[in-house]
C-alpha cells in the first residue's frame, strides 16, 4: 500500500505537469492568433492611411484647385506680386527669468525631511489597513 500512493503521487505529478504543458501551448496558438490578427488589421489601416494620404496630397494641388476654380467660375487668380505684402521677420524677445536661490540642505535638513516623508509613509500605511 506503501509504494502504491508514492505511484499515484507520481502519476498525479505528472499529469498535472503534461495539463500545465498542454496549457501552456494553447496559450501560445492563442497569442500568435491575436498577434497575427492585430497584424492584419495594422497592415490594413496602414493602406487606408496611405490612400487617404495620397488623395490629400491630390486634393491639394494646385493643378486640381485651380481646375474646380475654372469649373466653378469662382473668379479667382493667384495674387500678383504688387498684391502681396511681406511681413519682415521678428525678432524673438527673450524675457529673462529670475533664477530662484540654490536652497543650502544641511545634514540636519536631511534627516528631517527623511524622517518627515518615512512618518507620512507609515501614516498612509495604516490608514489604508484600517
Amino acid at each position: 500500500m506503501k509504494g502504491s500512493g508514492k505511484i499515484l503521487i507520481l502519476i498525479a505529478m505528472i499529469s498535472c505537469a503534461m495539463v500545465f504543458y498542454v496549457h501552456l501551448q494553447v496559450a501560445s496558438v492563442l497569442v500568435s492568433f491575436d498577434i497575427h490578427n492585430s497584424s492584419r488589421r495594422l497592415a490594413e489601416k496602414e493602406e487606408l492611411l496611405r490612400r487617404f494620404q495620397y488623395k490629400v496630397d491630390q486634393l491639394r494641388a494646385p493643378r486640381l484647385l485651380e481646375e474646380k476654380m475654372k469649373r466653378h467660375d469662382m473668379g479667382l487668380a493667384l495674387p500678383n506680386k504688387v498684391q502681396v505684402v511681406e511681413v519682415p521677420p521678428v525678432a524673438e524677445v527673450v524675457i529673462p527669468i529670475a533664477q530662484h536661490p540654490k536652497v543650502v540642505r544641511t545634514f540636519s535638513s536631511e534627516v528631517s525631511s527623511f524622517l518627515g516623508r518615512w512618518i507620512q509613509t507609515a501614516q498612509a500605511k495604516t490608514d489604508l489597513s484600517s
